[in-house]
């Protein structure tokens, strides 16, 4: 007789990961590959009982304990027993209030640029900087490879809520938790759907004859270890409300309108009509996953042919077709791959790299909450730029945040090794010149 299987399936985007990885210590099973968030909490703290909670995060989310190997199909089954999480605390109690977000922000990006082995159970790592009992700053941490950024916003709230329980609160219960592997079995499963048929149908005349748009860079890579930097810039409250403005008046999303003006950058920077935009979506579509940690983002390639438009607002009608027509059609990206075999032919080329664009749109109650006296305020609004920041498996990651300010955060993740950080630089400028030409005068003549 033999035992039960506890082998895991991996879901399709795990799958893409694992075949990013180079066998180097910068692809996606490396230690700089990890998500960090900073949170402000205000009222009572105790660093005990926050302890205690974050193990008892790890014991709701199995992913957190579930080891991962390289060149498997399957995930391995989770440690009952991991150990518990690493909280670091740091006294900081003589930092200005007028200082701390700031305070808060560095020690974020302090962390981030850390590197923190995939070997080492739990993923979940914490540090805590206490200005005073009721005020302090906890940074989360966790390897990119069993999380996403949505899910640091449900381990925050997790935190949270098992906090005050351990504190004696009378907070709801939280709801059993929905495992990852429970999604990659359903994802399987929702394959033999006609719908997924429909879909292939809908990339393959899509994509027929893409390639994704790459941009040239400073420096070929030539075997280079990647050297992963972040700049940060700031759209103000009356572009992004001008933005917002302009996407209702065309029956589209602000995320359509900052990303016909990124591709008309990508037209400047590639020399080409027929952009290929990579992007994200959440990937959360299936199922009751919306509370659940793991890898679910999913890349989804936006083609957008602009030859024959003479106009931004031409531009914003194409991209909102392109992305309706998407995202109604969205399926795991190694399947639309696998409907577009040129699609990242190109996408190895030492002389270009591949850019990504994405809005952030997470659930707004992860970003502000008060749960049993506690007061969680995520720490959004990140200014200060990196020279070294934590790794992606390859390309760059170009990410916008409207804030609850009106602002927009822009940040631009690249390796300094293929780039200059001028060269980012004029990235940001051009996008920002783009963008208010576009609100100033949806219907003026586009530059040839």
């Amino acid at each position: 007789m033999t035992g039960p299987d506890t082998s895991q399936t991996l879901s399709l985007q795990q799958e893409f990961i694992n075949a990013l990885d180079k066998g180097d210590e910068m692809g996606p099973f490396g230690p700089a590959y990890v998500l960090a968030s900073a949170w402000r909490l205000r009222g009572p703290l105790d660093p005990a009982v926050l302890s205690g909670a974050l193990d008892d995060v790890v014991a709701r989310h199995e992913i957190l304990r579930t080891p991962v190997a390289r060149g498997t199909s399957v995930a391995l089954p989770p440690d009952p027993a991991p150990g518990p999480v690493s909280l670091t605390v740091h006294d900081l109690s003589g930092t200005p209030e007028a200082d701390r977000d700031r305070r808060g922000e560095e020690l974020l990006n302090e962390l981030e640029g850390g590197r923190y082995p995939v070997t080492e159970l739990p993923f979940l790592r914490a540090t805590l900087a206490v200005f005073a009992p009721d005020d302090a700053v906890l940074v989360l941490l966790v390897h990119h490879i069993v999380a996403d950024g949505w899910s640091m916003g449900v381990l925050m709230h997790d935190v949270a809520s098992l906090y005050a329980v351990r504190s004696g609160h009378d907070v709801p219960a939280l709801p059993p938790a929905r495992q990852y592997h429970e999604f990659a079995a359903a994802q399987r499963e929702s394959l033999a759907d006609p719908a997924v048929l429909k879909a292939a149908k809908y990339w393959r005349e899509h994509l027929a004859g893409a390639e994704m748009t790459l941009i040239p860079a400073d420096r070929p890579f030539a075997g280079k270890v990647a050297a992963y930097a972040a700049h940060r810039f700031l759209l103000d409250a009356e572009l992004t409300a001008a933005t917002a403005r302009l996407a209702k008046a065309h029956r589209a999303s602000p995320f359509m309108v900052f990303l016909s003006a990124y591709n008309l950058l990508l037209r400047e920077l590639a020399g080409t009509d027929d952009i290929v935009a990579a992007s994200f979506s959440a990937g959360r579509g299936l199922g009751d996953f919306h509370h659940a940690v793991g890898p679910f983002l999913n890349f989804v390639p936006l083609r957008t042919k602009l030859a024959d438009c003479r106009t931004f607002a031409d531009v914003l009608d194409r991209t909102r077709t392109t992305c309706l027509g998407a995202f109604s059609n969205e399926l795991p990206f190694p399947l639309i791959a696998m409907e577009a075999p040129a699609l990242l032919a190109s996408a190895a080329e030492p002389e270009r790299d591949l850019p990504a664009f994405e809005l952030l749109q997470f659930p707004q109650e992860a970003s502000s909450e008060t749960v049993g006296g506690l007061a969680v305020t995520e720490l959004r609004r990140r200014l200060l730029s990196q020279e070294v920041s934590c790794g992606i498996p390859d390309g760059i990651v170009w990410a916008l945040d409207v804030l609850p300010s009106g602002e927009t955060v822009s940040s631009l993740k690249f390796d300094s090794n293929l780039f200059d950080a001028d060269t980012v630089w004029g990235w940001a400028r051009a996008y920002e010149r783009i963008l208010r030409a576009a609100v100033a005068d949806p219907n003026s003549p586009l530059p040839q």
